[in-house]
């Protein structure tokens, strides 16, 4: 629920990345299987062509967003520093639709903050989530952001599911200017290559590239993991650190968006 008040006044508010945190989990042990997400799961998948039967919410065990989300960021959040906004971030649906991330992150978070979830948006989520980030600063000057990005495997219906449940993390504070993160929609995968030059070519060059799998291999590039759609380019960010410029660029087959980001160093702004 979005609180009212009075108009916002444009600020010149920007973020950057101070902090990365990701993990990934074991399988988890919530359970779906009561009459009401019987009924939920048969109309869910029933006009769709996907296969489902009850006894695979019988058998389905996993890991929810909230409790992800709780694990990975325990003891990390200082309660003298509040959050001014979340966003819960996912290219996959939760595992129990029953439960709400956004709803208990609002709770638990220092400063009760405005959290809300982006979805639908395939491997392009977290990049949208920034873009949100980014603009709900300069519109109403939010100091402190986190971005939670999340997958979920234990879907019990046939998808393209991610390998392993995991969570990434992306702490955003305030700083002297944004962070510069450009989308080319409508680019088809064959026409990958030429869009992500001419992308490349606006940049100066970074330190380190990370390419997502929906660009392909890129020469010295750092190649990421198979198998995560939503949180596995932000994975490879949290190994590679902060401490140097790093170019993030994926590109999602179904939505046909371009996206590039780029970090430029522990002591300065997100793009």
């Amino acid at each position: 629920m979005y609180r009212t008040a009075a108009p916002a006044r444009p600020t010149t508010t920007c973020l950057r990345l101070g902090k990365v945190l990701h993990r990934e989990f074991p399988a988890g042990e919530h359970r779906i299987d009561v009459p009401e997400l019987y009924r939920y799961f048969a109309d869910l998948t029933r006009d769709h062509g996907i296969g489902h039967e009850q006894e695979d919410v019988d058998r389905a065990r996993g890991n929810t967003f909230t409790s992800m989300a709780h694990a990975l960021l325990d003891d990390e959040l200082s309660a003298d520093e509040p959050i001014d906004l979340a966003i819960v971030a996912h290219a996959t649906p939760d595992f129990d639709p029953r439960l709400s991330a956004a709803v208990s992150l609002t709770a638990v978070l220092p400063g009760g903050p405005l959290v809300f979830s982006l979805s639908g948006q395939g491997s392009s989520v977290a990049f949208t989530a920034l873009r949100v980030a980014a603009a709900h600063a300069r519109r109403h000057g939010s100091r402190r952001v986190l971005v939670l990005v999340a997958d979920q495997t234990g879907m019990p219906y046939e998808s393209d599911r991610p390998v392993r449940d995991a969570a990434v993390a992306l702490l955003l504070e305030a700083g002297e200017r944004g962070f510069d993160l450009r989308t080319r929609p409508g680019v088809a995968p064959e026409a990958v290559p030429e869009a992500l030059a001419a992308l490349l070519a606006e940049f100066p060059e970074p330190a380190t590239v990370i390419a997502g799998r929906g660009v392909g291999p890129l020469a010295g590039a750092r190649e990421v993991a198979p198998g995560f759609p939503a949180t596995g380019l932000w994975a490879a960010l949290a190994e590679q650190g902060l401490a140097s410029p790093v170019l993030l660029a994926d590109h999602d087959p179904v939505h046909l968006d371009l996206n590039v980001c780029v970090v430029t160093g522990a002591g300065s702004p997100v793009l």
